[in-house]
């Protein structure tokens, strides 16, 4: 069994590899598909809907629009660029900042449960103002 820092690394870069693979999928496909399960099975859009073709809007210097169509997009950008940052310089370090980033953040929230709460808020505002669009 790989230690938590090992599992931590590997279950991000996963995750990061696969979220890059589908921003560049989705930037050269040229039809509009949806894959999100609840707009499938819902009809309605979920938090995150519209996360892609924000950060997209973002990459092609349209902050505005990256805003309008889910200011989620603008969030995960910061938050993708510096994991992979933190991660690249922990490689090249061989440190563990990304991981010390990481427990210090985890530990910052189960401490502040009101900041939680208030995330978890704006999450559901985000998501009222994606049904309110049509999105």
């Amino acid at each position: 069994m790989r230690n938590p820092r090992s599992r931590l690394y590997i279950t991000t870069g996963i995750v990061c590899f696969i979220g890059i693979i589908w921003l560049l999928l989705d930037y050269y496909a040229s039809a509009n598909i949806t894959l999100c399960p609840v707009k499938l099975v819902t009809g309605y859009p979920c938090p995150s809907c519209g996360t892609t073709r924000s950060i997209s809007a973002l990459f092609n210097g349209q902050l505005k629009d990256a805003f309008m169509i889910n200011p989620l997009g603008i969030v995960s950008s910061i938050i993708i660029m510096a994991v992979l940052l933190l991660m690249l310089l922990d490689l090249v370090t061989k440190r563990d900042y990304y991981y010390k980033v990481y427990n210090q953040v985890e530990k910052f929230l189960q401490q502040h449960k009101a900041f939680s709460a208030i995330l978890v808020i704006l999450v559901i505002l985000n998501w009222a103002w994606n049904i309110s669009k049509g999105l």
